[in-house]
């Protein structure tokens, strides 16, 4: 399940070879926290919420569908400087991007109502029959994170190596034309994404 592509693994990526490495681990920081809101929204009962009520669904359906075709809309903007080496950026630009790539994971995360499902049918399924303890359910929560950081931090370290080839502009702009253009069609397709009850 960690390892299958889909709106948070795209967006990873296209941190990773717009800003490098420690963007890409900024990423995965935002990313984890975001499931860590899912998993404890599962414990309130927002996620059985969301999987119970199509208007809750859509909304934050929407939500995740705009900021993935508003991330697409920014990469191609600043497709001039997409993959621009650590010399190359202005000083005091890097805690703005680090700040930029979490928000990027944590938003991504937190947006995209397939999680409830995660949190809802596939994760219970690994407790005892009687629910289990509170311990039980956040060691799992924990142990699902912990597989989800470790696979997108090797995501990051290959992306890493094949950010180099962007040392040429035409190479850069395009890659930025090609991202943009995965992440307008994951956000086009999380907004027509089938409702809970369909």
């Amino acid at each position: 399940m960690v390892v299958a592509p889909g709106p948070s693994f795209t967006v990873l990526v296209n941190e990773t070879l717009r800003s490098g490495r420690r963007a890409g681990l900024a990423t995965i920081l935002g990313s984890s926290t975001g499931l860590l809101m899912w998993a404890v929204a599962s414990t309130v009962g927002l996620a059985a919420l969301m999987q119970s009520s199509e208007l809750v669904f859509t909304g934050f359906k929407l939500a995740g569908a705009a900021y993935l075709c508003y991330l697409a809309v920014t990469t191609v903007y600043n497709r001039r400087n997409y993959g621009r080496q650590p010399s190359e950026v202005p000083e005091g630009r890097d805690a703005a991007t680090l700040r930029q790539s979490y928000r990027s994971g944590l938003v991504t995360s937190a947006a995209n109502p397939k999680m409830a499902t995660v949190y809802l049918a596939l994760i219970p399924q690994f407790l005892p029959t009687d629910g289990g303890s509170p311990a039980e359910v956040a060691t799992l929560t924990a142990v699902q994170i912990m597989i989800s950081a470790a696979w997108y931090a090797v995501v990051v370290a290959l992306v890493g190596l094949a950010r180099r080839l962007l040392v040429r502009p035409a190479v850069r702009v395009g890659l930025a034309w090609a991202s943009g253009g995965i992440l307008l069609l994951l956000g086009l397709r999380t907004a027509v994404m089938a409702g809970p009850m369909a």
